[in-house]
């Protein structure tokens, strides 16, 4: 079933307070209350994760060890915008955004930490528990590089951008409503942040 991330009960969880859930249609209150939990805390890296160049295509980040399916490899802590305050960015500021519904990102409030350097794949080793943790969707092991698929996260056009990843699923372009592939739909059922689980369900209705 999309998005039924809770139906992996294998999953090395962490306290619920690090999953804060977020609602398209939120009042005021929920509202505050979400940039308040996603500023709460730091953001988690998993130990045994490396950040390396990768030459002219930037820096990524590889596995030092294995990693079990389910381990949590990042949860992500930062401050809440919207996507007005995103248009007023630099591309590299942008860089450091994770979608977590339709008018909501986080940006890291402080400097960039290994997590923040994991890269796009087409053919990924991770995928999401909630909006903001990130676990392994499949064994890893030491020196694979540790990735996801950004469709299971972003839905705007903004993010769109050429894929270099050589993998035999690139896509070759990534846009914003990659999410709404039938193939991706199929091959990351359960893997997808809660909000775009939810536009997969409606557009299925």
């Amino acid at each position: 079933m999309l998005g039924a991330h809770l139906e992996h009960q294998h999953f090395n969880r962490q306290p619920l307070a690090f999953g804060i859930p977020i609602f398209s249609h939120a009042s005021k209150l929920l509202v505050w209350f979400t940039r308040l939990k996603m500023s709460d805390g730091t953001t988690y890296s998993a130990p045994g994760l490396k950040v390396v160049s990768l030459g002219s295509r930037g820096r990524g980040v590889v596995a030092e060890r294995n990693f079990k399916q389910g381990e949590v490899i990042a949860i992500w802590r930062g401050s809440i915008i919207t996507e007005r305050e995103v248009l007023q960015l630099s591309d590299s500021e942008r860089s450091q955004l994770l979608q977590v519904d339709q008018d909501a990102f986080l940006i890291t409030n402080k400097a960039l930490l290994t997590v923040d350097y994991i890269n796009h794949s087409c053919e990924p080793n991770c995928g999401f528990t909630d909006n903001t943790t990130l676990v392994a969707m499949r064994d890893i092991k030491a020196g694979e590089a540790i990735t996801f698929d950004y469709a299971m996260s972003d839905t705007k056009p903004i993010f769109a951008f050429d894929c270099w990843c050589s993998t035999s699923k690139c896509r070759k372009k990534i846009i914003g409503n990659d999410w709404q592939l039938a193939d991706l739909q199929e091959r990351y059922a359960g893997w997808f942040a809660p909000h775009v689980a939810r536009l997969i369900k409606q557009s299925q209705h």
